[in-house]
């Protein structure tokens, strides 16, 4: 053997929260790429930002992989709270990997947000490690744990509905009402399909107020190659809002129904100043103010301002921390459905 033969490193990386037979499965392919291979481990901070729960602490996750043989080296990743970067570009960086290798959920070069810096150390990226692709998920393992222990919830969808067109039917928000039904409809029905999940959407959006907005992570934008509409042929499957739920901040649609952006962060919204001219007077928090019936995620306290600053908008909210939905409009609540 060559002593002098410069080892070939091989590097992966993931949230691995629990880890699965997914996961090791990828290890061995990846370990067989090269001599060492080292496991980019993203830390809480990104599992809290992306899936907006911990099931395994990192120091947990970082044990378990240890042990697991073909593992050299395992790499905690430096994000930190709330993080706009989630690639482990960062880590690349410092380790010079020769080979990064992907599992079943990363197709192709377009998929992943770290080829740059693969190409600035001369990184080959290799893509399907694993043996049968994705063949499982730490998502896929906690809904279903989930769903066992709390009963799946069924929404009567069309009595929200018929409520809705009434709360709405007098609104001097001059959208569409069937726009509005339908991007309820939506929202609704993924909510009898899933548990534990966000959606922050606004329609009526209009390209002035941009200077109001935020792309952290370019991935998630994915209207821009993917164009839907919500009212000409709507379509189930890859791309549809589902696809959003694990994504951050707003979905945007025109008043004709395109969806033009996805994972846009909204700011300089100034809930306070709003709240204060909307409903002048003393209360214990804004919750209160802005007249939810309990303390809210900052989520709804920015969708609410939103349908207060964008003119002529209506903002859709769905709670993963109170089973709630909620239609805004002109700061104020104009529709609340909790789910108790």
């Amino acid at each position: 053997m060559n002593k002098n033969k410069k080892k070939i490193v091989v590097a992966i990386s993931g949230g691995m929260d629990p880890i699965h037979i997914g996961h090791i499965r990828l290890i061995q392919e990846a370990r067989r790429l090269g001599d060492k291979l080292v496991v980019i481990l993203n830390n809480d901070n990104w599992l809290k930002k992306k899936k907006r729960h911990i099931f395994m602490h990192q120091k947990e996750r970082k044990e378990v992989l240890e042990s697991i043989e073909g593992v050299d080296q395992v790499v905690l990743t430096s994000h930190p709270r709330n993080p706009k970067d989630m690639s482990v570009s960062r880590e690349l960086l410092k380790i010079k990997p020769d080979i990064f290798a992907n599992g079943g959920d990363r197709k192709g070069e377009n998929d992943i947000p770290e080829v740059g810096v693969c190409n600035r150390i001369g990184c080959t990226m290799a893509f399907n490690v694993g043996r049968g692709g994705k063949i499982q998920s730490s998502s896929w393992l906690l809904s279903r744990y989930v769903s066992k222990l709390k009963p799946v919830r069924r929404l009567k969808v069309k009595k929200i509905l018929e409520e809705l067109k009434i709360a709405l039917g007098k609104s001097n928000v001059k959208l569409s009402l069937v726009l509005k039904l339908k991007a309820a409809k939506i929202m609704l029905k993924l909510m009898n399909k899933k548990t534990g999940f966000g959606l922050f959407v606004i329609l009526g959006w209009q390209n002035k107020w941009r200077s109001h907005t935020d792309l952290p992570d370019s991935v998630q934008d994915i209207y821009v190659e993917h164009p839907h509409n919500i009212l000409k042929a709507y379509r189930t499957g890859k791309y549809n809002i589902e696809t959003t739920i694990n994504f951050d901040g707003a979905i945007l649609i025109d008043a004709r129904g395109n969806i033009i952006h996805s994972g846009i962060i909204i700011e300089g919204l100034k809930p306070r100043s709003a709240a204060d001219k909307i409903n002048p007077g003393k209360f214990k928090d804004l919750s209160e103010q802005f007249g939810f019936r309990k303390k809210v995620h900052s989520r709804h306290l920015s969708a609410i301002t939103a349908s207060y600053i964008f003119k002529g908008t209506t903002v859709m909210t769905v709670s993963e921390e109170t089973n709630s939905f909620h239609v805004f409009e002109n700061g104020r609540i104009a529709y609340r459905m909790y789910d108790e």
